[in-house]
């Protein structure tokens, strides 16, 4: 009875963290409104990958996690390091120009969707019925929320969401090339120094502000908004490791409906008609995959 108690225990600890990690992914969009146009898109991406990356180095540091990177995996962390500079300021534009719901709708889907083009193409996953199925939801899912958010929302807007989601599903397809020999947190870490490099210099071409932290609320906002990622990222990689991933995978859609939550309670967003049938059919998609492994052993028996 105690070793059924114990693994319940740890399972229950699992899923509660990947919910709160969920939430605290769902609240970027929250953190964005709130930093608003104080910031560059270019200055609060590095500046917030900065603080997240001082925060990471003392902890790999002291428990051995930082080593040198093997020339096997030269042309992967390359690969993961492009995709990887375009995560941060994308998306941060969309959720400052456009409703925090529909921005995280095309973010989701055209991660989920560059996942599916980098397994099939890259890694050797297998094509099933199912993945083409979820892979066809997804898209109808994408053609309905983005051709509302040209009505709705500047291209160039909507166009960042997307942007984002490839950049976001690159760089976590590309990271399963590294994370069987390096730590996650690690190569977490990396994908934060390569934001630094990419996007500081950038945002000092483009003349953004330069602004000193100060207690200044701006400054709360973004040190808020590192705080989440870095929490996000540990609660994400500790849950992970006493549920099933297909369970996880599931509780990791309730990002979504989080962001959806936040844009409604918060800034009294109003959901169309047409970003009800996407949002359906994106969740659907990412949630297929996951419910067939589940049924997979009970239809087996």
């Amino acid at each position: 009875m105690s070793k059924v108690y114990f693994e319940n225990k740890n399972q229950f600890r699992g899923l509660l963290l990947i919910v709160v990690s969920a939430l605290l992914f769902g609240s970027y969009g929250v953190w964005s409104k709130f930093i608003g146009d104080d910031f560059g898109v270019f200055f609060q991406g590095y500046s917030r990958a900065l603080l997240v990356a001082l925060a990471l180095f003392p902890i790999l540091y002291f428990t051995g996690q930082i080593v040198p990177i093997q020339k096997k995996d030269w042309g992967w962390l390359s690969v993961f390091s492009i995709f990887s500079a375009f995560v941060a300021a994308p998306v941060f534009y969309a959720f400052t120009h456009m409703d925090i719901g529909t921005a995280s709708l095309l973010f989701f889907v055209t991660m989920l969707l560059t996942m599916y083009a980098v397994g099939f193409l890259f890694l050797g996953e297998k094509i099933t019925v199912t993945k083409v199925a979820a892979f066809v939801l997804a898209c109808a899912g994408l053609y309905v929320t983005f051709s509302f958010s040209l009505v709705a929302f500047s291209l160039l807007a909507a166009s960042m969401a997307v942007l984002n989601g490839i950049g976001s599903g690159g760089e976590v397809s590309s990271s399963k090339k590294l994370t069987n020999t390096y730590s996650p947190l690690y190569i977490s870490w990396i994908g934060h120094i390569v934001i630094v490099l990419t996007n500081a210099p950038v945002s000092l071409l483009l003349g953004e502000v330069q602004r000193i932290p100060s207690f200044d609320m701006v400054w709360i906002w973004q040190a808020v908004f590192a705080l989440a990622s870095l929490l996000g990222t540990y609660f994400i990689f500790a849950g992970l490791k006493h549920v099933e991933s297909s369970v996880g995978g599931l509780l990791g859609l309730l990002e979504v409906v989080f962001a959806i939550a936040f844009g409604i309670l918060l800034f009294h967003e109003v959901l169309s008609p047409q970003i009800i049938v996407g949002s359906i059919l994106i969740l659907s998609a990412a949630a297929l995959p996951h419910v067939v492994d589940l049924l997979k052993p009970r239809l087996s028996s």
